[in-house]
């Protein structure tokens, strides 16, 4: 089993102090935390995408490169890339370029997302977004496995002849994993290209899409890319005691998660609601809730060893993602929680 930690890039005032970091400081933390992750001896890290609201890292790809100047053995990772609004030939080149820069470190995880306003932004209809994704991952695909490739799709003008540059370090591709779990149409379309999945489980915890995880390995297609392999992400804060975690942790997953709930899912949603609708949101996050049976993992190090010891087992987990930074945490406590995860739980989790 591999581990891996991830930044969203959320940049809100920390909901105990008041204070809102530039984006300058914010994304110096997250360099911060790609050096620390590898010191601490995590397999990957992972760098979300958004746009047009408080998730402030947009261009995943850029801060890749720059993390991969400064370190030596960690894999670089989406959590996830928005690629059906993106061009597929740029998007192959951005990332085959984090290849080569880390000599054959990068990975991508793929998703649609759930913001429709993207798609708006980026001028693509949401409603057309999953024939959009599925086209677009065989296409960038195609661009890093073959030279002089010539293709005709639906959702963008015919390629004739051409090979992209820079050629991935890796063969036959950069590992590609598709995001998804809220809909079957996701886990088959995983299964069906044979690749790798990754649960959206930071909004319902791994347990929760263990029938998923079934249908997608029973439905699991060989395409040479490599066997069945799944993932799940969680929301996580160690520290030696519950009360500590209270004290640091919960009012800012809190905030985070309400902000998330009631301010952006609103937002977010707004263009393809009917006129005149009432725009969904979720209720209050319950803090207690969220860690007994909900998608965080917070508490001392047994608590934590206890509840993902009970995610690999429902789902067969090939690799645990932490989303470790959200509510604006202080950089101090956020570290000293890795140290604790990286020291006394994974060696036992295995």
């Amino acid at each position: 089993m591999k581990f891996g930690v991830i930044t969203l890039g959320d940049n809100r005032p920390d909901p105990l102090t008041g204070r809102l970091r530039s984006a300058v400081e914010h994304h110096r933390e997250i360099l911060e935390l790609a050096d620390k992750a590898e010191a601490l001896g995590f397999d990957s890290f992972h760098v979300g995408e958004h746009h047009g609201c408080d998730y402030i890292t947009s261009t995943p790809a850029v801060v890749l490169g720059a993390v991969a100047a400064r370190t030596e053995r960690i894999t670089l990772s989406t959590a996830t890339a928005l690629l059906p609004v993106q061009e597929p030939i740029r998007f192959a080149e951005d990332y085959a370029t984090v290849d080569v820069l880390s000599n054959g470190r990068a990975e991508v995880i793929v998703s649609r997302g759930i913001l429709a306003r993207t798609y708006n932004d980026f001028g693509f209809e949401y409603a057309k977004s999953r024939e959009i994704f599925k086209e677009r991952i065989e296409l960038v695909l195609r661009l890093w496995r073959e030279e002089d490739v010539h293709w005709e799709g639906e959702f963008r003008k015919p390629i004739d002849g051409f090979t992209m540059q820079p050629r991935p370090v890796q063969e036959p591709n950069i590992p590609l994993w598709i995001g998804g779990g809220f809909s079957e149409e996701s886990i088959l379309l995983a299964a069906e290209l044979g690749l790798p999945l990754m649960l959206p489980s930071v909004i319902m915890p791994p347990t929760h899409f263990a029938q998923m995880v079934e249908t997608y390995r029973e439905r699991f297609q060989d395409r040479g890319f490599g066997g069945p392999l799944v993932g799940a992400l969680s929301h996580f804060h160690c520290a030696r005691d519950l009360e500590t975690v209270r004290e640091r942790y919960a009012p800012r997953h809190l905030e985070y998660m309400n902000w998330v709930g009631q301010t952006l899912l609103p937002w977010a949603l707004q263009p393809v609601m009917p006129p005149g609708s009432e725009l969904p949101t979720l209720p209050d996050a319950d803090f207690d809730v969220a860690i007994a049976t909900g998608p965080a993992v917070a508490g001392s190090p047994q608590q934590v060893l206890d509840r993902l010891s009970e995610f690999k087992e429902a789902c067969g987990l090939d690799r645990q993602l932490f989303h470790v930074d959200d509510g604006a945490l202080p950089q101090e406590h956020l570290f000293e929680s890795l140290e604790l995860l990286a020291t006394e739980v994974l060696p036992k989790l295995g």
